[in-house]
């Protein structure tokens, strides 16, 4: 760990508190949530990763491993839990117009323009549209849908 805090900066608790929070509480959530859908004969599990899970964030590495991390764990319930009917797939919000990334906005020179320029779609995210997608997920739609990963991005991830 002393070589991670040296290299990105961040404190051994930041980094333990990401994966903590991000993983740890994830894992138990759908734990509980298994149990209920078992009993059902089935049932659909979204969890919300990054789109830091495809590709690495310099100025959040804890963040980004830690969304990394729950797309591992969405692909190794959708195995595990698929003989109980279970599907379990991940959507991954890119650049999303929200109170943190606005104070992200302040603290990173450049920030803004960046994303824009890179974003195809010319805009950062709102969280109407993540509605289609999680819809879609929880629906009969994706009965055939499991361990999947899906960008609400704008593109974004698919621009070098």
């Amino acid at each position: 760990m002393a070589l991670v805090e040296a290299v990105v900066g961040e404190a051994r608790e930041q980094v333990e508190d990401e994966i903590r929070l991000r993983l740890v509480e994830a894992a138990r959530d759908r734990e509980m949530r298994v149990v209920a859908l078992t009993g059902r004969g089935g049932g659909k599990i979204v969890t919300i990763g990054s789109m830091t899970s495809i590709f690495g964030l310099g100025v959040g590495p804890a963040y980004a491993s830690s969304k990394g991390a729950v797309v591992q764990l969405t692909k190794s319930l959708a195995i595990a839990w698929a003989k109980d009917n279970i599907q379990v797939n991940s959507i991954l919000p890119g650049w999303i117009d929200t109170d943190l990334t606005r104070r992200a906005r302040e603290q990173i020179p450049g920030l803004h323009e960046g994303v824009l320029r890179r974003t195809p779609a010319g805009r950062w995210g709102k969280i109407d549209d993540f509605r289609g997608i999680a819809v879609f997920l929880a629906s009969r739609a994706s009965d055939f849908i499991t361990g999947a990963t899906i960008t609400v991005d704008g593109g974004y991830s698919i621009q070098a």
